[in-house]
């Protein structure tokens, strides 16, 4: 055994996000919407509108208040198929717009054509350095 202590490393994070909730939202929402199921989802909401308007025109009462209550859940059922839709679009929109904010800020301004030329010549000097240090070694070690 080794009087030597194994140095420990602090604990990092093994996985440092990149995406917002907003953006991981509009992810999984444009995956909903791009499920062949969204497709009887509509369907499904859209049954229960005409649902809605059968029960609200076959009632066969007079009474006011049971007529009040089916005209508005014909307009409820009604509203919401849409409400979904529209909220899924924005919460989609604004996810799309911050990815797009991100990646701005996120990006290198464009290089000249000179910058590259003196970055190529930069990396090709440090590469053949590297190849000056390693003549001087052992065979066979690294």
């Amino acid at each position: 055994m080794s009087s030597n202590p194994i140095p420990i490393e602090p604990e990092r994070a093994p996985f440092i996000p990149t995406t917002t909730p907003a953006i991981e939202s509009a992810n999984r929402l444009m995956g909903v919407r791009a499920h062949p199921g969204f497709v009887e989802l509509i369907r499904l909401m859209n049954g229960i509108v005409q649902e809605a308007r059968e029960n609200t025109e076959d009632y066969a009462g007079w009474d006011p208040q049971m007529m009040t209550v089916l005209k508005v859940r014909q307009q409820v059922a009604k509203e919401f198929p849409q409400r979904v839709i529209e909220k899924m679009n924005a919460i989609i929109d604004a996810g799309v717009a911050e990815a797009r904010t991100q990646m701005e800020f996120a990006s290198a301004p464009p290089k000249s054509a000179t910058d590259a030329v003196d970055q190529g010549d930069y990396v090709r000097q440090r590469v053949l350095q590297n190849f000056e240090e390693m003549d001087g070694r052992v065979a066979g070690s690294f």
